[in-house]
């Protein structure tokens, strides 16, 4: 019987681990984590639960793959095992009797937190300035709404506009300085 490179590739980082190899290890280990974590943050989870979720995972695969509950098919074989591992104790946690309290304890404190006057006050003042927003020009909105509620950057926002990035920082900045006088000129409006 003949084994092929990509079997005895295998072999060889299965046989690495088991001879607890730091380079491999390390290598598997952070090949891996942006994968888990991007997953745990898509469903509900936070980066230090990433993290813990991993360090577990990573173990279990480690203990498994000494106890020679793991054979490897190919070379990326351990890199899909290791994330199911993580998918399992994410679902888990997910599952778990503590992750639904937190959970309902959260929502239920969200939920009867009565408004309180400086709730009130900074409800005012977001009032005010969507106010004021809507007032300025068409480019002055598309410009602030690219650049704080959808996050982009300066070159992302020069590249929509179809001009330079420099241009798309002071067009930003005349943009605010229409909106302070704006709101600044409202009635009844605080500072």
């Amino acid at each position: 019987m003949k084994i092929s490179r990509t079997q005895d590739q295998s072999n060889q980082i299965v046989a690495l681990i088991i001879q607890n190899d730091s380079a491999t290890l390390k290598k598997v280990y952070t090949t891996n984590f942006s994968k888990v974590k991007t997953y745990i943050l898509k469903n509900n989870g936070s980066i230090a639960e990433a993290k813990d979720i991993y360090q577990e995972a990573f173990v279990a695969m480690w203990k498994n793959v000494k106890a020679n509950k793991f054979t490897a098919e190919s070379p990326t074989a351990i890199n899909g095992y290791l994330f199911q591992i993580a998918k399992n104790k994410w679902l888990d946690h997910l599952r778990s009797a503590a992750y639904k309290n937190k959970t309902f304890i959260n929502r239920e404190i969200e939920f009867y937190e009565p408004e309180t006057e400086e709730i009130r006050i900074k409800n005012k003042q977001i009032e005010k300035i969507l106010e004021a927003i809507s007032h300025l020009g068409e480019k002055c909105q598309l410009i602030l709404k690219l650049f704080y509620f959808e996050k982009k950057s300066f070159k992302i926002i020069a590249e929509i506009l179809s001009i330079d990035e420099a241009s798309a920082k002071n067009a930003k900045y005349r943009c605010l300085e229409q909106l302070r006088k704006k709101t600044e000129s409202t009635p009844n409006g605080n500072r």
